[in-house]
């Protein structure tokens, strides 16, 4: 019953065949500790799906490569953490390093922080839709649409709700996407980025509580 170390050799495999890995990785983790490198995001949502399904312990360690060598941990702020971690990691963690960079070192130094900021915020918005807003019954990455005891939730949902994600779905966007360096995007300062972290901490609070009741 020793670990079984399994490293990413599906990069040739067809989602169907990928799936049926994922399903065999948690048949083998019922009587022994499976532990599985990837970089595919299809490839860790398989598995996720196939642990839940088999009530396997699951757990999500991310690997980062840094100066002083590779395999450093490091956190998933968007899978690992829980919605309410991440909102909190990206407001009371990150963005508060970032203000003191753009007090004490400037804009320059303040750019490629609040660039970075303002993308994973864009990636934590994708992530509360997937999740909250609409319950989990797609998500990006799993193939099955799942709704016992989640799509009645769906009717929680607001005219309000779908202008939140809009607004800042569209504000975001395009943090991600190439510009025209004839119309270059403004850097958004802490204040702003805080305030919308804020709304989107406030919506994930309320949200929770009309979908409890």
């Amino acid at each position: 019953k020793l670990p079984f170390i399994f490293d990413d050799p599906i990069s040739s495999l067809d989602q169907g065949y990928e799936e049926k890995v994922a399903k065999r990785l948690a048949e083998i983790a019922q009587d022994r500790q499976v532990i599985v490198f990837t970089h595919r995001l299809s490839l860790l949502a398989s598995i996720e799906a196939s642990a839940k399904k088999f009530k396997i312990p699951f757990s999500i360690q991310g690997l980062s490569c840094e100066p002083w060598g590779a395999g450093e941990p490091s956190e998933l702020l968007f899978k690992a953490s829980s919605i309410d971690g991440a909102i909190n990691a990206l407001r009371n963690e990150r963005l508060q390093k970032a203000r003191k960079v753009l007090e004490f070192e400037g804009n320059t130094a303040y750019e490629p922080l609040a660039q970075g900021l303002c993308s994973d915020y864009r990636n934590l918005l994708e992530r509360v839709i997937e999740e909250r807003l609409l319950c989990g019954v797609i998500t990006r990455f799993r193939r099955s649409v799942q709704t016992e005891n989640k799509i009645h939730k769906l009717a929680n949902i607001s005219v309000a709700d779908c202008h939140f994600f809009d607004e800042m779905m569209t504000k975001y966007s395009c943090f991600d996407h190439s510009q025209p360096q004839e119309a270059p995007i403004d850097v958004i300062l802490p204040d702003e980025l805080q305030s919308d972290i804020d709304a989107l901490k406030k919506w994930n609070d309320d949200f929770k509580n009309k979908a409890d009741h």
